[in-house]
């Protein structure tokens, strides 16, 4: 392979371009951990005094080794107070007796030059020759090299007598970098100093890149086999051999290895970043597009153009890409056209002549093609359609004037897709899906919200799965509403829920913010995720997904396992307002479709006109006040809720405006709840019950009944003052067939 070594051996001095882009921390042998860096550091270990991060258990490695030495003791609280700190060997050594001397203790209390006087003189009474300042003091020498010693250096290696003695018994290892792995012992650290260079200086750069990024927690004890298994490698750089012969020679495994594995290919990927160069100007030349080089998510995902062997065609279908990601159509859209076309490419080598070569006979021998290979019309209405917005815009942005203006796909081109069976769930396995038991066994917390959200909204499984974290909103009454973005028509929206779900969604609010400084989604992912800035994976949803029908052994009506996808909670969110006869129009509103034909594959259109009637109502309480219309991005949900309580708990004479779901503690005296809502239609029937409650009064006099005869009080004085709202101050405004006064503007009609 190609030798690409972005920086030379960091023997020339005139430095490597590597070498300035790594900060101070990175630039040393040995990267000090900062336990506060959501990417290298983390938790502390338990022990007070020690500085390392927990690796299991709440300790770091070597006190929970110490934590078994000590035979597990039960009171770990206890044990960890007392534990001594990893450190313990370079505290201060001890000085000679002697008060004015800054010599390491020898023999008798005394430095080796002390104790050498007072042989010399006789060895008289120590204590008194010690009080006597030892004779005269010793000639003043430099400070000991080693950190934090307050001791004078003895010898050529500049240490005192007891850190020179270490030094010996460690091999004499050249003395900087004996001293700094000295100075850095008992802390986390990537020590580097095993490594040649340039080596030493990638991998210092990968950990940079990785802290930078905020995505893949990068510890040292996760990547320490890696350090010591690299210099026997035989290279001097990372990129003097390709990916796959390091992972041969180093022995990973998708179950050996894999965190190591994963850190060395980013790491090749950095470097070849600098190498290759980022950006569109660098990546469009080449046949294989990596999309994180063009800023877009996934550290792997590619486009091949490499199968499109004619020339001409390669760049339009590169150009077209480009422009395609340009106006935000979606990458795995765009990855399919350009497999569409290489399809097309591959099946005509006479394409290679020119674009004069495209003919409309080539087209229709590969509609021919296409009915042998995808017998399904879905798939072929999906390539045929990549070929032809390719042609459409080739032409319309003038990329290639040789193209034929004949050659193009007509309607009558495309299969008839025949129209599917219903993709609702069944009321038998959707019982089974929401039941409590079967809930609870979904192992992911997330997951099981991500399953509520879905069974109880309808929201699309992107959409939910990257909800913000402040997504639930309240009207002016209380109801709680889903705020989302639907990503599919780039908008934001609402929908109402219940308030089971949004006590939930509370719940997964606190713990996130209990995991997470400052996050930003309601459902974070798991892994490669310490700031909680990336949503919950549909990848990892739908892989859940699986596991939890197949524990709960969900089955259908006839025994059969069940395959459920997070898209048909969807469609049976649809049919069952259908069926619970909420309007067309609302159904529209709440899945939050463009126009009736998306929604019409659950219904039939049905009344478009019941939102302006229920805007032009005059609606009131029970106290007879008028309720302000709602207005602002929360109006149309609000509609939507009301619509939806009218379909499913509209009373004769009025609506319920209680929260979706909401237990009523009202019973029936829907007269004397707060949250009941009339309009002037229902003064027919306000009038007779106001009859029926005054004769009911009138009977419960007669007879004694006081305690009923209050209770119903209490409504008569309701609907007066209800009638009384309605027919005074303008008039009946409602016009419904059931309001007496038939549209006209008076209350003598009333």
């Amino acid at each position: 392979m190609r030798q690409l070594h972005p920086i030379p051996n960091s023997d020339n001095d005139s430095g490597t371009d590597l070498a300035a882009r790594l900060r101070p921390q990175f630039a040393q042998p040995v990267i000090v951990v900062d336990p506060d860096d959501p990417v290298i550091g983390g938790p502390r270990c338990l022990v007070p005094v020690c500085e390392r991060l927990v690796v299991i258990f709440g300790k770091c490695s070597a006190h929970h080794q110490r934590w078994i030495d000590e035979g597990r003791p039960d009171d770990l609280e206890a044990w960890a107070k007392a534990a001594p700190a990893n450190r313990r060997w370079l505290q201060q050594p001890p000085k000679c007796a002697i008060t004015t001397c800054r010599r390491s203790r020898r023999e008798h209390g005394l430095c080796h030059s002390h104790a050498h006087r007072w042989h010399q003189q006789g060895r008289v009474d120590l204590t008194r020759w010690i009080a006597d300042g030892g004779g005269r003091p010793l000639p003043a020498g430099a400070d000991c090299r080693f950190p934090g010693c307050g001791l004078e250096a003895e010898g050529d290696a500049g240490l005192c007598v007891h850190h020179r003695n270490r030094w010996i018994r460690a091999h004499r290892p050249p003395i900087e970098s004996w001293l700094l792995g000295c100075a850095t012992f008992g802390r986390d650290r990537f020590d580097l100093r095993r490594l040649p260079m340039p080596m030493r200086l990638e991998i210092a750069y990968a950990i940079q890149c990785r802290v930078d990024e905020r995505r893949t927690i990068t510890r040292p004890h996760s990547i320490r086999r890696l350090l010591r298994a690299l210099p026997g490698g035989g290279v001097t750089s990372l990129l003097d051999r390709s990916p796959d012969s390091w992972i041969t020679y180093l022995g990973f495994s998708s179950e050996r290895g894999h965190i190591e594995r994963r850190f060395l290919l980013d790491a090749i990927g950095y470097l070849r970043d600098l190498v290759e160069g980022v950006g569109w100007d660098a990546e469009f030349p080449r046949d294989v597009w990596l999309l994180r080089r063009l800023g877009f998510p996934g550290r792997d995902t590619r486009f091949r153009f490499t199968g499109i062997e004619p020339i001409w065609l390669r760049q339009l279908t590169k150009r077209w890409a480009r422009w395609r990601l340009s106006t935000g159509i979606a990458v795995a859209t765009v990855g399919a056209d350009i497999r569409a076309i290489t399809l097309f490419a591959q099946s005509f080598p006479a394409l290679q002549r020119g674009p004069e070569a495209l003919t409309r006979e080539l087209v229709e021998v590969h509609l021919a093609h296409l009915v042998e290979r995808f017998p399904n019309p879905k798939s072929r209405t999906g390539q045929l359609s990549s070929l032809a917005g390719l042609l459409r815009s080739a032409r319309q942005h003038g990329w290639e004037s040789r193209l034929s203006a004949q050659v193009d796909l007509f309607p009558e081109d495309y299969p008839r897709l025949v129209k599917g069976p219903p993709r609702a769930l069944s009321e038998a396995v959707m019982v089974q899906l929401e039941h409590l038991d079967n809930l609870v066994r979904f192992a992911d917390s997330r997951g099981r919200l991500l399953a509520r959200i879905l069974m109880s909204t309808g929201l699309r499984v992107g959409d939910g799965a990257r909800l913000r974290l402040d997504c639930v909103v309240r009207d002016g009454q209380g109801a709680p509403y889903l705020r989302y973005t639907n990503h599919k028509m780039r908008r934001d929206a609402f929908v109402p829920i219940d308030t089971d779900l949004a006590e939930a969604i509370t719940n997964q609010q606190k713990a996130v913010l209990d995991e997470f400084e400052d996050p930003a989604f309601l459902l974070p992912r798991p892994t490669r995720n310490p700031e909680g800035k990336v949503a919950f994976s549909t990848g990892t949803f739908r892989g859940e997904l699986r596991e939890w029908l197949r524990v709960c052994d969900v089955r259908d009506e006839l025994g059969r396992e069940v395959h459920v996808t997070p898209h048909q909670w969807r469609h049976t969110f649809g049919t069952r307002l259908i069926n619970n006869e909420v309007p067309q129009e609302t159904v529209r509103r709440l899945l939050d479709h463009d126009s009736h034909a998306m929604t019409s594959h659950y219904a039939r259109l049905s009344d478009k006109t019941i939102r302006e009637q229920w805007e032009r109502a005059r609606k009131v309480n029970i106290a007879g006040e008028r309720l302000a219309t709602d207005t602002g991005p929360l109006a149309d949900a609000v509609w939507m809720k009301n619509n939806l309580a009218r379909a499913k708990m509209a009373l004769p004479n009025g609506y319920c405006a209680l929260p979706l779901q909401q237990k009523c503690e009202f019973a029936n005296a829907c007269l004397t709840c707060p949250v009941f809502v009339t309009t002037p239609e229902f003064l027919p029937q306000h009038r007779r019950q106001l009859e029926q409650t005054q004769a009911l009064i009138s009977q419960a006099d007669t007879n004694g009944h006081q305690r009923l005869a209050e209770m119903n009080r209490t409504v008569e004085k309701n609907l007066l003052t209800i009638i009384d709202s309605l027919t005074t101050s303008g008039g009946c405004s409602g016009g419904g067939k059931s309001c007496a006064c038939n549209g006209k503007d008076g209350s003598d009609a009333c």
